[in-house]
């Protein structure tokens, strides 16, 4: 595995930053690590697959994102020293991360220069994916949203192909299409119908991904 944080660092010197990381197992419903916590590393998905959560004023978790194989999580605390952790993520299955010290990061990036150039290209894409979402939740249709999050979330979990299964729920499908979930229910029942996909407890099969990609509108 190579991650994009990583990516400019040459063999063998990746190998043996990898091999430095401290392993951090999870099981499933398990939390990595919680909104208030101290950010002072940053994970690196290795096996598994995990949810990021924020907490509403009112207590209501949404789900933001989920990451898995070769993902980064908790960069802000590669660039803001002292921060606290701005989401929860938790564990949809069994795996582990590679966790990089804040301090370890610094000593990379005197050795790399490229590393924290990639650090500084892993926050301007989330700050892209996040206006991309904010500008589809004010421009395009709930249903054309829902079947480009499970496009996303497909790729993900196998590759956007039929039979791939996405082990999430309606109500986490809802938060990342940022829509209400009886409006995300009836978008997954048309898809459903139109042979897209299949709706099962506890998450969605791909069936067509000709149809789905049509209704996403690409």
């Amino acid at each position: 595995m190579a991650p994009h944080l990583l990516a400019s660092v040459p063999e063998p010197q990746r190998s043996r930053v990898l091999d430095a990381c401290r392993r951090r197992p999870f099981t499933r419903g398990e939390a990595v690590f919680r909104e208030g916590d101290s950010g002072d590393s940053v994970h690196i998905v290795d096996r598994g697959h995990l949810l990021v959560r924020a907490f509403t004023e009112d207590g209501d978790a949404v789900t933001l994102e989920v990451a898995g194989p070769g993902a980064v999580l908790g960069e802000i605390a590669l660039v803001r020293k002292g921060g606290e952790r701005t989401a929860t993520v938790v564990a949809l299955d069994d795996g582990g991360t590679l966790v990089l010290t804040a301090a370890r990061f610094e000593e990379l990036c005197a050795e790399h220069v490229g590393v924290a150039i990639a650090a500084a290209q892993l926050l301007a894409d989330r700050v892209e994916r996040l206006t991309a979402q904010l500008t589809e939740a004010i421009y395009v249709g709930v249903d054309r949203r829902v079947a480009r999050r499970l496009l996303t979330l497909a790729d993900i979990f196998g590759g956007a192909a039929p039979g791939t299964e996405v082990p999430v729920t309606q109500q986490d499908i809802a938060d990342l299409a940022g829509a209400a979930r009886p409006t995300v229910n009836q978008s997954l029942k048309a898809l459903e119908s139109r042979g897209a996909i299949a709706v099962f407890r506890g998450g969605v099969r791909i069936v067509d991904i000709d149809v789905l990609r049509s209704r996403a509108g690409l």
